[in-house]
């Protein structure tokens, strides 16, 4: 009986960690790609960036970075 309940309290930790881990790694690129999606999304209803297909969130925030790195620079954004 302590057998089962000690392997139910890891498999309790084990899932909580990896709630814990992923809402780490996957929340804050979310937050940082919201103003870039939302910028994308105006671009794509005016008829321009209609190449762009549907990313991963991590391919999301790097072009987000870029664009914000031209904004910083006042340049045009290269994607």
């Amino acid at each position: 009986m302590v057998f089962f309940s000690v392997v139910f309290h890891v498999l309790i930790f084990a899932l909580c960690a990896g709630v814990v881990i992923s809402i780490l790694v996957l929340v804050p690129p979310t937050i940082f790609s919201i103003p870039y999606i939302l910028w994308l999304g105006h671009e794509q209803t005016l008829g321009r960036h209609k190449d762009k297909d549907v990313k991963k969130v991590f391919g999301t925030a790097k072009d987000a970075a870029k664009v914000y790195s031209a904004w910083i620079r006042r340049k045009k954004p290269t994607l």
